[in-house]
């Protein structure tokens, strides 16, 4: 009777921890995990963001449902004839930030030094040997880039972009389709304004002194933009 009186007396004392065990284990085990979610959590939300500022451009300049107005002059460099100046304009209708139909007219007087050259070889004179060149084009413009740069003390927004389309050449030379294609680069200028720079390449057929010729005439022009409305 002794012995059963100890053991019996060691199992109540023993049973208080086995049952107080699973209770401090389960707390611990609560005290690690809501931290640990927590923090998770935390990582989470912060590389969510990240993702939304990469796929959002914070564009401070807005062209989309915008009339662009621009005048432009440069140079002008031809196959068949010497390099001229050009002057011209553009209207530009801006269906979203990056693409936009643009329509442009340009005029050129063609200088033809060449031909005198041409002159003592077939023993033929030709009068005029300057020529009007009257160009009118519709453009697709794409504008895959945009960004900004630090241009002195400031900050200002600029774009690149691509152009494709087809014009008429009208000149004694030449009065035929052509097939257009560029770049050009803009400064833009809150929240209205614009500098930009294209070069082309006119490709269509030229007559001269009686042959045919498929040339590529680049035109690469300085211009300013308007854009309407005047604000974003």
């Amino acid at each position: 009777m002794a012995i059963s009186a100890v053991a019996l007396a060691q199992e109540a004392t023993a049973q208080p921890k086995t049952a107080d065990a699973p209770a401090s284990t389960s707390t611990a085990s609560e005290g690690i995990d809501d931290p640990g979610l927590c923090v998770d959590q935390e990582i989470a939300n912060r590389l969510a963001v990240k993702r939304k500022r990469r796929q959002n451009v914070d564009r401070l300049f807005i062209k989309q449902a915008r009339h662009e107005i621009s005048a432009f002059g440069g140079y002008y460099a031809s196959d068949l004839y010497s390099a001229t100046w050009v002057v011209g304009g553009a209207y530009t209708y801006h269906m979203t930030d990056d693409v936009g139909v643009e329509f442009t007219g340009a005029y050129t007087r063609s200088n033809a030094d060449i031909i005198r050259t041409l002159e003592d070889d077939r023993g033929v004179t030709i009068d005029d040997t300057a020529d009007d060149v009257i160009m009118a084009e519709a453009l697709l413009i794409w504008s895959p880039v945009y960004g900004k740069l630090r241009l002195g003390g400031s900050i200002v927004r600029f774009d690149m972009h691509l152009d494709a389309g087809v014009g008429v050449v009208d000149a004694d030379t030449s009065r035929g389709i052509s097939a257009v294609g560029g770049v050009g680069f803009k400064l833009l200028f809150p929240e209205a304004f614009a500098v930009r720079i294209d070069i082309r390449d006119h490709v269509y057929r030229q007559e001269l002194l009686d042959q045919g010729f498929i040339v590529n005439d680049v035109s690469a022009t300085l211009g300013l933009s308007v854009f309407l409305p005047f604000g974003n």
